[in-house]
């Protein structure tokens, strides 16, 4: 595993491991980062690196695998691992060695704190930065803090130039032990009993190699992506805390430690077959924040809730692909209904503001694909994708009540379903393919992106000539050697690495293949499938990628990237 490229964690840690150079000598150090969401501007907290004789080593590998880290110089050597999701063990050996943590204080009072005794001090650090607090102590060798501290004597919060080190070596006998503790609030103090490294190592290897094998194993091609997948939701799982109910797969542990509220679907189709209970605390994990009108929130962590922006109701499509591939119980069936019944009245209530029976995306962030094309003139603006995922929604709502045994509900959702069918044939039907629309105007929104024709997941409900001319163009104009590009690569607005102008996502890729095969494309669905898959395999678990070189972009790794991997490499060693 690559560390300057995926994060080192454990599952339900809010600390990560990455491996960085800095930008004055291209020295290499190990960056510590914060994954409590309200960290998200300034996630680094501590720098990590090897020291000789009280002098940082520049001389040294780190090789990773997926339950430890080693780093390897003339010197000595270290072994990472956690022992706890909020603790990880620093076991290391050589004369004279050791490591060196800087806190790298930003503001005039962050600054760490020398506590304990002589002979069993500890050290804790305030990471003001990032609103983050570390327990730093070593059961076995020396700690000695170094700090260098201008106390402002304005009492503000203005920055400064303040030193704060914690420095750890061996003992007489060449080893030390040091741990580094998350902790939840000001103190906590040190528990020296510590289990053995050995043993910690062995039974981490069995939990992470359990999560592994309860995935669909792929075909032979894309086998060997089966662990690095899983790892991506394994290091980015966060355990329940703050405004977190459930264990929640963060975006990524590199810049978006948060759940997203369309990201969590994909996640949790991907859990469903090997972790039922944890793919449906995906689900649940945003939905425990519905609010009194049914709106769920734009993104939640741990110490964030966002507002803003609603995300796309693609709820009811994925959990129906979910109820076919697994039992749920009736507990859980009752759950979805209450979700869903209240998303669906939510958007028929409120997002449609001239009451013309079409809901509206409000700003290209509602419909997840931000800067899509689509949003390039006026907004709010009615889109084919909103009004198809309200009709799945529907369709869901239809078959859980008669599941249920509620046949008024069953009848009720059947017919809004054929009628906002209807509507949606009336009104976004030019040129005989479904078109977005400005809201206030009406007019047509000639685009070139890709959004509009994610109303193909409505399948058979749409006419056999409309289906047809949606496919043509699909093959003709969007589908790539690496997928389909989100803008048309021959559109004057497409852009290589401009986020949803022109990028292959992890997220469409995964809603066409579904809606592929609901049209009787399995040819074709099994191709994108294919194309993303070694594209993955090729590049990795990026947020996006090249429509034209297939290359990674943006964010790495990206979880929904990982979650649509496995979820598609599962489907494709299924029997055709």
């Amino acid at each position: 595993m690559d560390l300057s490229m995926t994060d080192f964690s454990f599952f339900g840690s809010y600390m990560s491991l990455s491996y960085k150079k800095d930008i004055s000598d291209e020295t290499g150090y190990l960056c510590l980062k914060s994954l409590h969401g309200i960290s998200k501007s300034r996630m680094e907290s501590l720098k990590i690196v090897p020291v000789y004789k009280g002098l940082p080593e520049t001389d040294w590998t780190v090789t990773t695998s997926y339950v430890s880290i080693s780093l390897q110089s003339e010197h000595g050597s270290i072994e990472i691992t956690f022992s706890e999701p909020d603790r990880f063990l620093l076991k290391g050996k050589g004369r004279d060695y050791g490591i060196l943590i800087d806190t790298s204080p930003i503001y005039n009072f962050e600054y760490s704190y020398l506590l304990g005794t002589e002979d069993m001090p500890f050290c804790i650090v305030n990471s003001y930065k990032n609103l983050s607090r570390y327990l730093i102590y070593t059961p076995e060798g020396e700690l000695r803090l170094d700090q260098q501290i201008q106390i402002d004597t304005s009492g503000s919060c203005k920055a400064s130039d303040n030193h704060s080190a914690i420095t750890v070596k061996s003992g007489s006998d060449g080893v030390f032990l040091a741990v580094i503790e998350d902790i939840p609030t000001h103190s906590l103090l040190p528990d020296r009993t510590m289990p053995d490294f050995q043993s910690v190592l062995s039974e981490n290897n069995e939990k992470f190699s359990a999560f592994v094998n309860a995935f669909p194993s792929p075909l032979a091609p894309y086998k060997e992506m089966l662990a690095p997948a899983a790892y991506v939701l394994w290091s980015a799982t966060v355990n329940a805390q703050g405004n977190l109910c459930f264990p929640a797969v963060y975006a990524s542990t590199n810049m978006f430690p948060g759940v997203w509220s369309w990201d969590h679907c994909f996640m949790a189709a991907a859990l469903n077959k090997g972790h039922h209970e944890l793919a449906f605390q995906q689900m649940a994990v945003i939905f425990s924040h519905q609010d009194q009108f049914g709106q769920i929130p734009g993104s939640v962590s741990d110490s964030t809730i966002r507002w803003n922006f609603c995300k796309p109701p693609v709820h009811g499509y994925i959990l129906s692909r979910m109820i076919q591939d697994n039992n749920f119980t009736d507990s859980e069936l009752h759950q979805i209904y209450e979700w869903i019944s209240r998303q669906t009245d939510y958007y028929l209530k409120y997002k449609d503001s001239d009451g013309d029976g079409i809901c509206e995306y409000w700003h290209g962030n509602d419909s997840g694909q931000d800067n899509s094309t689509v949003f390039a003139g006026q907004v709010p603006v009615e889109s084919p994708d909103l009004t198809a995922y309200l009709i799945k929604n529907m369709e869901l709502l239809q078959d859980l009540a008669k599941r249920l045994g509620n046949f008024k509900a069953e009848c009720l959702w059947k017919e809004k379903a054929e009628k906002l069918t209807e509507e949606f044939l009336d009104v976004f039907i030019e040129d005989g393919i479904p078109t977005a629309r400005e809201a206030f105007t009406k007019k047509p929104i000639h685009s070139r992106s890709l959004m509009p024709f994610l109303s193909l997941i409505l399948g058979k409900r749409l006419p056999e000539d409309i289906r047809s001319k949606m496919l043509a163009i699909l093959k003709k104009d969007f589908l790539t050697e690496w997928g389909l590009a989100t803008e048309a690569p021959k559109s004057p607005l497409y852009q290589e690495d401009s986020y949803w102008r022109g990028a292959v996502w992890a997220p469409v890729t995964m809603l066409f293949y579904e809606a592929l095969k609901d049209c009787g494309e399995h040819s074709l669905a099994r191709k994108i499938a294919e194309q993303f898959c070694t594209m993955v395999s090729k590049y990795g678990f990026f947020e996006n990628f090249s429509a034209k070189t297939g290359r990674g972009l943006r964010d790495k790794p990206f979880s929904w990237t990982a979650a649509v991997f496995l979820y598609l490499s599962g489907r494709l060693s299924e029997k055709k």
